[in-house]
């Protein structure tokens, strides 16, 4: 998972594996737990994270393709 995704997770709410020696092999999230509003909040998160994106790109970037490259080439960091 990478940084941004983890980031967003952690603040929609889930609960995030540290270290622990018991828990399961590469494992991020700890699915312990119902998750329904962590996971609205977490698809709200990674819209607005894209519509911030969009803003901060400058109006070359704004085509329909510069945009969604743009959105992939910062959530993949």
């Amino acid at each position: 998972m990478n940084e941004t995704i983890k980031e967003l997770a952690e603040k929609a709410g889930f609960s995030l594996w540290e270290d622990e020696p018991w828990k399961p092999n590469g494992a991020i999230v700890d699915w312990c737990c119902n998750y329904d509003r962590e996971l609205e909040l977490f698809a709200e998160l990674i819209i607005q994270r894209c519509i911030d994106i969009c803003e901060e790109g400058s109006t070359s970037q704004m085509t329909s393709s510069g945009a969604a490259n743009l959105i992939r080439v910062t959530l993949a960091k």
